[in-house]
């Protein structure tokens, strides 16, 4: 089971990075993986903050921990999603405003 320290560990990474993010996906990184992944989230409310939620995530998407991780880095960096202090929220779509 996907742990919510994943994705805490996914922002602290990111805390270094000095870079923008661009149009291009991640290698193995599909837009649909992507748009399964914020559907996912959304799903779970948004913010993902313990391992009921994750787990959510996990079963809605069946995506491998490191492709959860690698997703919520390309969103944090493209700024659609920040690190919280346990967990991560999204910020874009319906999520914006939540």
């Amino acid at each position: 089971m996907i742990r919510a320290a994943l994705f805490v560990c996914a922002g602290f990474m990111l805390a270094g990075c000095d870079g923008a993010a661009t149009e291009t996906l991640p290698d193995g990184v599909s837009a649909a993986d992507v748009a399964l992944f914020k559907s996912a989230v959304t799903d779970a409310g948004c913010d993902i903050t313990n391992d009921d939620q994750a787990a959510l995530v996990e079963d809605k998407t069946g995506f491998d921990d490191a492709t959860l991780s690698i997703i919520v880095q390309y969103l944090t960096l493209a700024g659609e999603s920040e690190p919280l202090v346990t967990g991560f929220r999204l910020t874009s779509g319906s999520c914006a405003n939540a």
